[in-house]
C-alpha cells in the first residue's frame, strides 16, 4: 500500500508575525484616541451636570433671594435637601470621574446670592484657581486634570465651553 502525502495548509511564522505586528500598530494608534474620547465624555457629562445643578440653584435663589447653604465649601450632598424633588427631580452628586461635586455659597449675611460648583477633574484633586486670573478658561479640551468651576450661571474656570 502506498501512502499519500497530505498537504497541510496553514500560515508560516513570518505571516503570523506580520499580522501580530500590524494589530499592535493599529492598537497603539486607536487606544490613546479611545481613552481621550472616554475622558472627554466624562468631562462633558460633568459640565452638563454642573449646568443642571446651577439652574436648580438659580431657581431656588429666585424663590428665596439667596443661595442654599451658607459659607464654607462642602459637598453637593449638603444642599440636596434644598433642591431635591421641587427644583430638581434627581440631583447629580458626582462628576464624570466619580468625585463628589464641591459646592460653595457666599457667607451668610455677606453675599448670599453667590454660589460655585466645582469638579476636580480626572486627577480628583484641587489644583487651585489663580486669584489674579479668575476668568481663566482652558483652551485645550483634552486637559482632563484641570478643575472646572461653575459660578453664578457661567463657567469661570475650566475647559472652553462653546
Amino acid at each position: 500500500m502506498k501512502m499519500k502525502k497530505m498537504k497541510v495548509k496553514g500560515f508560516t511564522l513570518i505571516e503570523l508575525l506580520i499580522v501580530v505586528s500590524l494589530i499592535g500598530i493599529i492598537a497603539a494608534i486607536v487606544i490613546p484616541n479611545l481613552m481621550a474620547a472616554l475622558h472627554k465624555g466624562k468631562q462633558k457629562a460633568s459640565i452638563g451636570d454642573m449646568k443642571t445643578i446651577g439652574t436648580a440653584i438659580e431657581a431656588y435663589m429666585t424663590d428665596t433671594g439667596m443661595a442654599p447653604g451658607g459659607g464654607a465649601a462642602s459637598t453637593i450632598v449638603d444642599v440636596e435637601s434644598y433642591l431635591a424633588s421641587f427644583y430638581l427631580a434627581h440631583l447629580p452628586l458626582r462628576d464624570g470621574w466619580g468625585t463628589p461635586f464641591v459646592y460653595q455659597s457666599g457667607p451668610e449675611g455677606v453675599d448670599q446670592a453667590y454660589y460655585s460648583i466645582f469638579s476636580y477633574g480626572r486627577d480628583k484633586t484641587f489644583s487651585g484657581i489663580d486669584p489674579d486670573n479668575s476668568n481663566y478658561i482652558v483652551d485645550n479640551m483634552l486637559v482632563f486634570d484641570n478643575d472646572i468651576c461653575f459660578s453664578n450661571g457661567t463657567f469661570t474656570y475650566g475647559p472652553k465651553v462653546k
